[in-house]
């Protein structure tokens, strides 16, 4: 994605992001980040914070 405010616009309309690089997926649960690998069913609370640009770059719908 383009910036960190687009990640998390995203996030907030509901959509689930997948990273290019890893296969993790994010999506926000009760306004918290989870994450899961794309081949499992169950979310866990992420700590990805979005700090800087590779954490956020990677990431497409």
């Amino acid at each position: 994605m383009e910036s960190r405010d687009a990640v998390l616009d995203a996030l907030k309309k509901g959509k689930r992001l997948t990273s290019v690089i890893t296969g993790m997926q994010y999506t926000l649960i009760a306004g918290k980040l989870h994450s899961r690998h794309g081949d499992k069913t169950d979310w866990r609370e992420s700590g990805l914070q979005f700090d800087n640009p590779p954490s956020w770059l990677n990431l497409r719908e």
